[in-house]
C-alpha cells in the first residue's frame, strides 16, 4: 500500500488525506449576486434585435410608472421576486445596451412580443405573471433557435439571466406591461 500526503479528486471535489482534518464547506445559495458576462448579454441583445419580428416605431419613456405600482396595477406577483433576483445586473445591462447600436430596435421587438401576449391577456382575463412568462418563453425560444442556427455557444443559464435582465430593463423603460394610468386632478 502506498502512502501519500496529498489527494486529488477527479471531479475537482474535496479530497482529504490524514487524521484530524477539519473541513469547512461554504454553500452559495441563489441569493448570491452573480455577474453575467457582458458578452452573453450583448449576444442575447444582438439576437433579439435580429429576430424577424415586426415592431412599432414608437419608443418613448414619457409614460414611465413607479415600478411597484406598475407591478400591482398589472397583477404581477411571482416576477417581482424574479426581477429583483436579477436586478443586480441592471447597471451592466444598461452599459451594454447604451453601447449597442440596435438597442431601440431590440426594445421595440420585445414590446411587440409583449403587445401580442397582452391581446391574449385581455381576452382571457389573465394576470401580469402570465404575460411576463409568455414574453420570456417566446424570447427564449427565438434566442435558442437563433443561437443553434448561428452556432453560438451561450449557456442556458446565461440565456435565462440575460433575458430576465433585458426584460427588466424593458420594464423600467415602460415597454413591458401597462403603465399605471395617471390620475387627472
Amino acid at each position: 500500500m502506498a502512502f501519500s500526503h496529498s489527494a486529488r479528486s477527479g471531479d475537482n471535489g474535496t479530497s482529504i488525506v490524514g487524521d484530524d482534518n477539519t473541513l469547512t464547506s461554504i454553500y452559495f445559495d441563489n441569493h448570491t449576486p452573480k455577474i453575467l458576462k457582458r458578452s452573453a448579454i450583448f449576444e442575447v441583445c444582438k439576437i433579439i434585435a435580429e429576430l424577424e419580428i415586426d415592431y412599432d416605431e414608437e419608443y418613448s419613456i414619457q409614460k414611465n410608472s413607479d415600478w411597484m405600482e406598475k407591478f400591482d396595477y398589472n397583477e404581477v406577483d411571482l416576477y417581482i421576486e424574479i426581477f429583483d433576483n436579477y436586478s443586480d445586473g441592471y447597471d451592466e445591462v444598461s452599459k451594454v445596451i447604451q453601447h449597442y447600436l440596435n438597442k431601440t430596435i431590440m426594445i421595440k421587438k420585445i414590446r411587440t412580443v409583449y403587445l401580442e401576449v397582452e391581446k391574449v391577456r385581455g381576452k382571457e382575463k389573465l394576470d401580469g405573471d402570465y404575460v411576463i412568462k409568455k414574453v420570456f418563453d417566446r424570447l427564449k425560444e427565438e434566442i435558442c433557435y437563433s443561437a443553434l442556427i448561428g452556432g453560438s455557444e451561450l449557456l442556458d443559464e446565461e440565456v435565462d439571466a440575460a433575458i430576465y435582465m433585458i426584460m427588466f430593463y424593458a420594464f423600467t423603460k415602460c415597454k413591458l406591461l401597462k403603465p399605471v394610468p395617471k390620475v387627472v386632478k
